[in-house]
């Protein structure tokens, strides 16, 4: 009995530092394939998103600039970028710009777009990355991603 009084105490200490390098050692590898994927769908993310940029950034400029994004967004690259966007992105992410394809391939059929719901599909879509690049928390809609872009947004989209 008296041997494990002696023996016990310093195997405890051994099977608790083993088992706590273990965790440790598995905490760091998953944050470092989490900063990992982060940086990847940040590269997807703007890779999707670039094309509407321009596309907003100049909404008066010729048919022949549009001509130049229309290409982009059907181009083998894009939609490489949108597979690897179905991959890697969120969920939210995803259905965001899902829902935002869905809608403007819809108005294929009928051909009238309401600026309304693009303005708050775009800005979803930018909530939900927002959200998805660490900023979990956050307090602010799809809105308020769009207030430093669009004047006067709340009475554009007759918001009260």
């Amino acid at each position: 009995m008296e041997w494990v009084q002696i023996i016990l105490p310093p195997l405890l200490v051994l099977i608790g530092g083993v088992v706590g390098w273990v965790i440790k050692s598995r905490t760091e590898e998953l944050r470092a394939v989490e900063e990992r994927l982060r940086g990847e769908r940040r590269r997807i993310y703007g890779e999707i998103l670039d094309p509407y940029i321009e596309l907003f950034a100049n909404l008066k400029q010729e048919d022949e600039g549009r001509a130049s994004i229309e290409e982009k967004i059907i181009s083998k690259d894009y939609r490489k970028a949108i597979w690897e966007l179905g991959l890697l992105g969120s969920d939210e992410v995803v259905r965001a710009y899902n829902g935002m394809m869905q809608y403007f391939f819809n108005l294929g059929s009928n051909g009238k777009q309401d600026i309304r719901v693009t303005v708050r599909l775009w800005g979803k879509l930018r909530l939900e990355i927002r959200k998805s690049l660490g900023n979990k928390n956050t307090k602010l809609d799809e809105l308020d991603m769009l207030r430093g872009e669009i004047i006067d947004i709340d009475k554009f989209l007759d918001k009260s």
